[in-house]
């Protein structure tokens, strides 16, 4: 019996939750409430910087496309003088679009040259590798070579250098007596059968 009026309060806030809530709320709390409500945080963060963002760009983008449109105005086509060669810009009729053609991108012959450029680059190393390739072969076919792999050296370094291994050399062999090898290993012969 014991037993059972222990699990007593279990018991009941399983049974009957609501009340022991109320009841813990009543007991713990000062009378008011507190109302959960979802955060407005990164709702208000976006307004800011949809504000901001509005405000930098799209505000000033507008300003200078207005002006463009309603005080410079399209380009009218007019006779062009014989000894006059239009720039590149002034191929375009909007202003802006000369605007952007003139300070921002790159005019076609330009990037005609450049690419002209890049691939002349690649076919020149390309014919270097071939023609290193064709020495190397040369070289392992006829077996000859001019020093190709020699690189000068200063000499005091070298004559320190020599010096110094000279040195390791006999003081090597002057500490250490050379050994004989031993002699080969004979493979075991299979049984006569």
């Amino acid at each position: 019996m014991v037993l059972f009026s222990k699990f007593r309060p279990l018991l009941q806030t399983v049974l009957r939750p609501k009340e022991q809530l109320q009841s813990i709320v009543k007991r713990w709390s000062s009378g008011r409430n507190m109302r959960v409500m979802i955060s407005e945080f990164h709702e208000r963060k976006f307004f800011d910087m949809f504000h901001y963002y509005f405000l930098i760009g799209l505000v000033p983008t507008f300003c200078v496309v207005f002006y463009a449109n309603v005080f410079v105005g399209q380009a009218t086509l007019t006779e062009i003088p014989d000894d006059y060669e239009p720039r590149h810009w002034e191929y375009y009729k909007h202003p802006l679009r000369r605007f952007m053609a003139r300070y921002v991108v790159q005019p076609f012959d330009e990037r005609y040259e450049i690419s002209l450029h890049s691939i002349y680059t690649h076919v020149m190393r390309d014919q270097l590798k071939a023609l290193e390739r064709k020495v190397k072969r040369l070289e392992h076919a006829r077996g000859d070579a001019k020093g190709w792999f020699y690189r000068p050296v200063v000499d005091h370094l070298t004559e320190l250098e020599q010096k110094k291994a000279v040195e390791r050399s006999d003081g090597y062999s002057a500490m250490v007596a050379p050994r004989e090898l031993p002699p080969p290993r004979s493979w075991p012969v299979p049984p006569k059968t």
